[in-house]
């Protein structure tokens, strides 16, 4: 997405992009199933919940680097995990109306769901290029930075985006890593197509 600006009307200066304008196009993707919890007999003296089991589909753009910090753990290097899918599922379906069980007990997990950020490879690029603290020369950070794409698209969350984004960061900088896996991932992604 390139960056927008507004020209005032009347002095002609152009505006600075907003940081949900200059954040790459990325979106969360979840579906899955939970159980919702529907308070029944509110009239009667007995408190009783009845619960049912629904089937959930949930898209929603990322806006900015701290919704980006919410969702991927910044010290996953370390922690050897990406995300805390289970958090991630709860958090989602705390903001939706209604009230649902937790999905799991473990933060890490959400058997029942599937979850997965999806963009285009320029907006991959971006976000690791302008938009992460990553720092070093723009050789460091495409090395930084396809690592980590690495790391998210062996958990699933990433979609081919993030591969192409890779395979475009190993050209340009001539990175001394193996293009194999990125290459697999998008050919397992346009099977279909």
């Amino acid at each position: 997405m390139a960056s927008k600006t507004t020209n005032s009307s009347q002095t002609g200066e152009q505006a600075e992009p907003s940081e949900s304008q200059s954040f790459p196009e990325l979106t969360v993707q979840a579906e899955g199933t939970a159980d919702r919890l529907r308070r029944v007999n509110e009239t009667g003296k007995a408190d009783c919940l009845e619960t049912i089991e629904v089937e959930l589909a949930v898209e929603y753009d990322i806006d900015s680097s701290d919704e980006w910090r919410s969702l991927i753990d910044p010290e996953y290097i370390k922690h050897g995990r990406t995300v805390e899918k289970g958090t991630v599922i709860d958090d989602l379906l705390d903001g939706l109306e209604g009230h649902y069980r937790r999905q799991s007990s473990s933060s890490y997990e959400a058997p029942d769901w599937n979850l997965t950020v999806t963009g285009s490879a320029t907006a991959w690029r971006r976000l690791f290029m302008e938009c992460t603290q990553l720092r070093g020369s723009d050789s460091d950070r495409a090395d930084k930075g396809t690592l980590r794409l690495k790391q998210l698209l062996a958990t699933d969350l990433a979609d081919t985006g993030a591969a192409l984004a890779a395979l475009e960061l190993t050209d340009q900088y001539d990175l001394d890593r193996s293009p194999d896996p990125f290459i697999k991932e998008v050919a397992d992604g346009t099977d279909g197509e």
